[in-house]
Formats: structure tokens, sequence, C-alpha cells
């Protein structure tokens, strides 16, 4: 610019301001009226210049916001109910539940992020596994007929088989009166039921073989989280429940006991025993009745791998009829091998 004779432009102003003149006044050998006339001039710089601060300061203003906003957000981390949300490096962020709209996701999103305390996982780790079929062949080498069942009534039904570890400690069974965690989760419901069951004995002739299968299940112990039920806990912060855990392979010890009689006095009222039903899997069965007189009995020590049925728990899961020979197991091999326990004199 061209300031009026004798005023210097000013070398300090803020960037978005022109060239400014400095104050000047009267200076020696003016007239009054040049002074009023300049001093008119510079006021009516000074008011265009005070109109256009704020415009130039909006336009700045509305610059930087645009460009804060291309830069890309960091979305909420508080975590939502259901798990451990994760935090967005990139995109625009979008913090009701963790996870953004867009860019790189870091720890995963509200719903996934992990099994946390309190996550799903927690009502869920102690679902029943699923089961393994174990092929078991018990068979009868002896002279005369023997009874496989169980020798006093106990209102549930007895395992015509027993399975221990490799150190000889049974393997505790499931029973007929268990409160499922599974089930105490979904329906709210466990326990017994309210039927005395009867017993039944197999019994096997000479040379006969019975054919059954085991689902290589243990019971062990569980405490759901009381938020994880249907139903009011009270003040309990867990409910007992419990778990049907599958075998891993490894040793294991199969045993069994077989009556030379049977007793049908305490399950009927003439004390006689009912005719026997043949069975497709071998043997006849014998509804409403005991074994008794002279005990056989038999076991045997097994390595239980996939050419049984029973396969490492990271393995995929072959399904229930993973025993059947007719299936392959994981790897190539075909489970064909049935546990064998054999009575003999």
């Amino acid at each position: 610019m061209v300031c009026p004779q004798g005023a210097p432009a000013l070398a300090t102003r803020p960037p978005w301001v022109g060239p400014t003149c400095a104050t000047w006044g009267a200076l020696p050998g003016r007239s009054a009226a040049i002074f009023r006339e300049e001093t008119r001039w510079a006021s009516r710089r000074g008011s265009c210049l005070a109109k256009g601060v704020p415009q130039l300061t909006r336009l700045a203003f509305a610059l930087l916001v645009s460009t804060l906003a291309a830069c890309g957000g960091k979305s909420h981390t508080s975590p939502d109910d259901s798990g451990s949300g994760g935090t967005n490096t990139g995109g625009t962020g979008n913090g009701t539940s963790g996870n953004g709209t867009s860019g790189t996701a870091v720890g995963g999103n509200g719903h996934a992020g992990g099994a946390g305390a309190g996550g799903a996982d927690a009502c869920t780790v102690f679902d029943d596994d699923a089961p393994a079929s174990v092929m078991v062949a018990i068979s009868n080498l002896t002279s005369a007929p023997i009874y496989l069942g169980q020798d006093m009534v106990t209102c549930g039904v007895t395992p015509l088989f027993q399975v221990a570890d490799a150190d000889g400690a049974a393997l505790p069974g499931l029973g007929d009166c268990r409160s499922p965690c599974t089930s105490l989760r979904q329906q709210g419901v466990g326990g017994c039921t309210g039927i005395c069951l009867l017993p039944s004995a197999v019994a096997l002739q000479p040379s006969e073989t019975l054919y059954t299968t085991w689902d290589g299940f243990f019971r062990v112990s569980g405490q759901l989280p009381a938020k994880c039920v249907p139903f009011d806990s009270g003040n309990e912060t867990t409910v007992a429940c419990d778990q049907a855990k599958r075998i891993d392979p490894g040793s294991f010890l199969f045993s069994a006991r077989a009556g030379s009689a049977l007793d049908c006095s305490q399950t009927t009222g003439a004390g006689s025993c009912t005719a026997c039903t043949p069975s497709p899997n071998g043997g006849c069965t014998t509804s409403g009745s005991l074994v008794t007189g002279p005990m056989h009995s038999t076991q045997t020590f097994v390595l239980l791998n996939e050419s049984y049925g029973v396969y490492p728990t990271a393995s995929a899961n072959p399904g229930p009829n993973a025993g059947n020979a007719e299936l392959p197991a994981p790897g190539g091999n075909i489970a064909q091998l049935a546990v064998e326990l054999i009575f003999t004199e």
C-alpha cells in the first residue's frame, strides 16, 4: 500500500491483515486542515480493517475445524455390558459399543473383545462337552450263563462296566440325578426325577458277546455365576451345577462284574422274573431283575486314542459317531477298535 506522506508502513501485523500505516500526527510544517483530513482518512482505513478481521477470523476457524475432522478420531473405550471393547486408531469412531465404523480396530469390537471376566464365556464355560463314542465288547467265555446288572435297587441305572484312570481312581459317573449347568443356564431346571427306575439285567450265554458304547464322559462340579441363570438366586453369587467332561486320549482301566443267577423277588409281587427279551446288540434283557449268586469279574487296561474314537480336545469334533468303524478319524486313521471285557472261568 501507499501510506500518506510521512507515515511508515507497520512491520508487525497479523498475517491476514494487509500492510498498515503507523499512527501519525501533525508533523511540524503541516497545517491543521491537512492533519484533520489525514486523520479522517486514517479513521476510515481503520474501520475497514476492523470489519475485515472478524470475517477473516471466521474463515480461518472454519478451515481449522474441517482439517481436524479429516484427521480421524478415537472412539469411546468404555466397554458395553457384553464384552471388552477396543479403540480405533483411524476412521470415524462409533463410541456406542467400542467399535469404529472404519479404520483398523485395536482389540476387537465391543461384543467380541475376548473372554473377560463377566463375558459370555463365564456363562458357557460349564456347558457339557460333545460326547465320544467308544465301542465296548463284553464277552462270556465261561461254560455257563452270566448276568450283567446291579445287585441292589437304587432307583437309578447302574452302568454295565466301570472306568478308572491310569492310577485306578474311578471316573465320577454322570448318574441319573444331576443338575447340568447347561440346563440350569438355559431352562433354569435341574435335579432328580421323582420316578424310581426298576433294575434290569442282561444275560449272556456261553460264547455270546454284548456290544455297547461309552460316551467318554465323567462328571465335574461347576459354579455358574448367578447372572447366568434365569431365576433369582437371592444373595448367592454363584449357583452349583455339574458338567459332563469328555476324556482326552490316555490309559484307562475298564472293569465289569457279572452274577451267576437272577433275583426278581424285590421288584415283582410274585417274585418270579419275566421273560428275557433278546437284544440286537447281543444277549437278552430281563426287566425288574437283580444279579445274584457267585460273582465273576474282569478288567482290562486300554490306551484310548483315535483308533478307539477318542480325540484330543484341540482337534475338530468328529461328531457323536466317532467310534464307528465305518467313519474315518482325523489324520486318515479308522476308529475301528473296541474295548474288550472278557469273562473267563
